[in-house]
């Protein structure tokens, strides 16, 4: 009895070290998307004239400087869903953001069921998509990577312009096209096609929604493209920046709407 006991003591010992050395490579991996991020963070700003006028007067309007800082971060209160009918259960999220070239990575821990922590990256580093979910930031739960990804999270990208005010004076890549008064797309090509998005502008030149038409979205088994949108809300200052404190992105499926995913902002900043 006494060598069963042992034995199983130190299978659990064994178990537990491996959870941790997977937990801490993931963590790795992590950081290590965040510096890729952070060096591509090279390219000149574009020409003024190509940005609309009603865009770079938001922009302007909420802190953004051309030539301004490399890199901003935000500290969020999420809440996500796994499916229409299903509970929302909390996160908090930290994000790193691009300004010169698209790339983010959003990390967020959360408690599952009550009783499963899980660890989430959701990343577009050097133009690769990534969404990964771990149980205790080491048992894989959730791994997509890909075209799809690549272009879906491009999307993510231009759709949080709101919240990266800096991006939209100092990414060149980014092409626009002012559709009416109130409504402005912007695009870049991806791995996946072209990811756009289109910025809808309440009359006070704010931006208080987003739409797409095409991103790409687990159905069945297999990725098909369908329709994206998002609201946000109560603009606030945050040191010398002027953004949004909530926003929401939901998914327009065949029965309805499903928000998926609702985003507080708690703090707002340049890197220094």
């Amino acid at each position: 009895m006494k060598f069963l006991i042992f034995g199983l003591l130190a299978l659990a010992l064994v178990a537990i070290a491996v959870l941790l050395i997977m937990s801490n490579q993931f963590v790795a991996k992590i950081e290590a998307l965040r510096k890729i991020v952070v060096a591509a963070q090279t390219s000149p700003p574009p020409e003024e004239n190509t940005i609309p006028e009603i865009i770079r007067t938001f922009a302007v309007r909420n802190g953004a400087t051309l030539g301004g800082p490399a890199t901003v971060i935000s500290q969020q209160q999420d809440e996500m869903t796994s499916g229409p009918g299903q509970p929302y259960f909390a996160l908090q999220a930290t994000q790193l953001s691009g300004t010169r070239k698209p790339g983010f990575v959003w990390e967020a821990t959360a408690t599952m069921a009550l009783v499963v922590p899980i660890r989430v990256v959701d990343a577009l580093a050097a133009d690769d998509g990534l969404l990964e979910v771990r149980i205790a930031g080491a048992i894989p739960m959730v791994n997509a990577a890909g075209p799809d990804s690549d272009k879906g999270e491009m999307m993510r990208f231009l759709s949080e312009l709101a919240w990266n005010p800096d991006a939209i004076l100092n990414v060149a890549a980014l092409k626009w096209r002012q559709i009416d008064e109130r409504t402005v797309e912007v695009s870049i090509e991806t791995a996946g096609g072209i990811a756009a998005v289109r910025h809808l502008f309440d009359a006070n030149g704010d931006i208080v929604g987003i739409e797409a038409d095409d991103r790409p979205y687990l159905l069945d088994g297999k990725t098909v493209p369908m329709r994206w949108i998002g609201r946000f809300r109560d603009y606030t200052q945050f040191g010398s920046y002027r953004v949004p404190r909530h926003g929401e992105v939901a998914w327009v499926l065949p029965e309805g709407e499903f928000v998926y995913f609702r985003g507080t902002i708690t703090s707002f900043a340049a890197v220094e």
